[in-house]
């Protein structure tokens, strides 16, 4: 795990660089503990998983995703990141840049597609993740959460803070390139995944949530070789399958037995 204040130096300095959405969302793919949190339950990240790139019907894709949950519901929540370059605002006036218009757009086709009954395919698409199952039955909601541009655009300017705020919802919220280098002490590395027709492919090749393999089915999973090895050493013995007796197999050494595995 790299060092917190070399994280966060690396990456402020990386935003005064123009580069590419992509170079961003890969940054923050080898550095999750920068992937936003909003929206987060008391259960926590669900699995610790997020998953990159995840299709929403043939037309769009967010940034990133994942569930968080509490004993009476679930959280879906959508990721879209932009540029730390994006403009909230046209020059020195208070009138909203197309940046930011197209990025609002963006997220209000989100909602329109969830809204034309895409809810049960969407998450049954995701059944292997939103486990366990009897929990499934809980209400899903959608949330939103729009990364875009810097804070320094609007933080010395009340009239500008208040336009941005009107925009978010209970739903949606709108967080800078710079707020996700706040608290990283207390931030735990993530799973990256992606999700396919029929597995999910974990990106990450270590052990970051035992919890995964306890409760998501292994045969649902494909994993790097590298992964695959540090699970059949079993270092979480305790952690197993619901219903599996103190003289079962540990859930990582059970998922190690059972995970597809890619040849990289």
């Amino acid at each position: 795990m790299k060092d917190v204040g070399l994280l966060r130096d690396e990456y402020l300095n990386l935003l005064d660089c123009e580069h590419s959405e992509q170079v961003y969302q890969s940054l923050l793919e080898e550095n999750s503990r920068l992937i936003p949190r909003e929206f987060v339950q008391n259960h926590g990240l669900h699995l610790s998983l997020v998953l990159r790139k995840l299709q929403l019907g043939a037309d769009y894709k967010s940034d990133f995703f994942y569930f968080s949950k509490s004993s009476d519901d679930w959280n879906a929540i959508h990721v879209e990141i932009e540029k730390p370059q994006s403009k909230f605002f046209r020059g020195n006036t208070n009138e909203l840049h197309s940046d930011f218009k197209t990025a609002l757009h963006q997220i209000k086709k989100w909602e329109a597609w969830f809204s034309r009954d895409n809810q049960h395919n969407f998450l049954s698409a995701l059944s292997a993740v939103q486990v366990p199952i009897e929990m499934a039955q809980n209400p899903t909601h959608n949330k939103y959460v729009l990364v875009f541009g810097r804070r320094k655009e609007y933080a010395e300017n009340q009239i500008r803070r208040s336009i941005i705020a009107s925009y978010e919802s209970e739903n949606f919220k709108i967080i800078s390139f710079d707020s996700l280098v706040e608290d990283l002490k207390n931030k735990n590395d993530l799973y990256i995944g992606s999700r396919h027709n029929e597995y999910v492919d974990l990106l990450t090749d270590e052990i970051i949530d035992p919890n995964l393999f306890v409760w998501m089915e292994p045969t649902h999973l494909r994993v790097s070789r590298t992964l695959q090895a540090k699970l059949a050493e079993d270092p979480y013995p305790n952690f197993r399958a619901p219903g599996d007796g103190l003289g079962g197999t540990g859930a990582c050494k059970n998922a190690a037995n059972k995970v597809q595995v890619r040849s990289d």
